[in-house]
């Protein structure tokens, strides 16, 4: 385990001073060994967020025993594909296999309708963004649950994705089932640590797509060694602050 030193940093957020505390690592390190604090910073951001945008008369309806929207397709960084590889080797057995069959049995299932490569070739093409969240959608039209889904609720909660900490709805959890624009409210987040490191961390393995469908993910860590350069943290850091 490298070692780590407190990393403190102070910034203004939906017109409110915030400060973010967390543990930044002393040596250079890849993306990946970045996650935790990461992690911590994208709870400060979504917090904040719901602070200043949910009114005393809503709440948050996602909650643990509701799966509806662990059936959309997660967006991944391209290091956060390592970082599941290995919670998936972390496993104990026979879970972890059967973790892995549920990732090989998804990626059938979405091959038989050819979506990843119908997916990369609408990006190649330059296709507009809506017709790409059209395309997505055919993704939740499949009924694919995530592989970590177990009884309708996360069971990698600590360790999920930094795009699944980022969608919350306020909307009546029912409407989850059919995620349209007019019945679901999103919480409104403009700064999406996500979609930064997806932009910021990057190799040349990544192209015409910006991130990795975390269904895939197994199998682009067996096509794509890691090939991320070590550095320390602030020079990783310098897009996101």
């Amino acid at each position: 385990m490298s070692k780590t030193t407190p990393a403190n940093v102070k910034l203004t957020l939906y017109g409110k001073p915030i400060e973010l505390k967390f543990s930044a690592p002393t040596e250079k390190v890849t993306p990946v060994a970045m996650l935790p604090a990461l992690h911590r910073i994208n709870n400060t951001f979504v917090e904040t967020a719901v602070a200043a945008f949910v009114t005393d008369q809503e709440t948050i309806s996602c909650q643990a025993g509701c799966g509806a929207c662990c059936r959309q397709v997660v967006p991944l960084a391209e290091f956060e594909a390592y970082q599941i590889a290995g919670v998936v080797e972390q496993l104990p057995e026979p879970r972890r296999s059967a973790v892995k069959q549920r990732f090989a049995d998804a990626c059938e299932k979405l091959d038989a309708i050819q979506w990843l490569s119908r997916l990369e070739q609408m990006l190649a093409e330059g296709t507009s963004h809506e017709a790409v969240e059209q395309h997505a959608l055919t993704y939740f039209q499949q009924g694919v649950p995530c592989p970590f889904l177990e009884a309708e609720s996360c069971s990698i909660h600590p360790v999920r994705p930094l795009a699944c900490r980022e969608y919350l709805v306020t909307s009546p959890a029912e409407h989850c089932q059919n995620p349209t624009p007019e019945h679901v409210r999103h919480i409104e987040l403009k700064f999406q640590v996500s979609k930064i490191v997806r932009k910021l961390w990057r190799t040349s393995h990544i192209k015409d797509l910006d991130s990795v469908p975390m269904i895939y993910a197994l199998q682009w860590v067996k096509k794509h060694p890691n090939q991320f350069p070590k550095k320390a943290w602030r020079g990783l850091a310098a897009g996101i602050f």
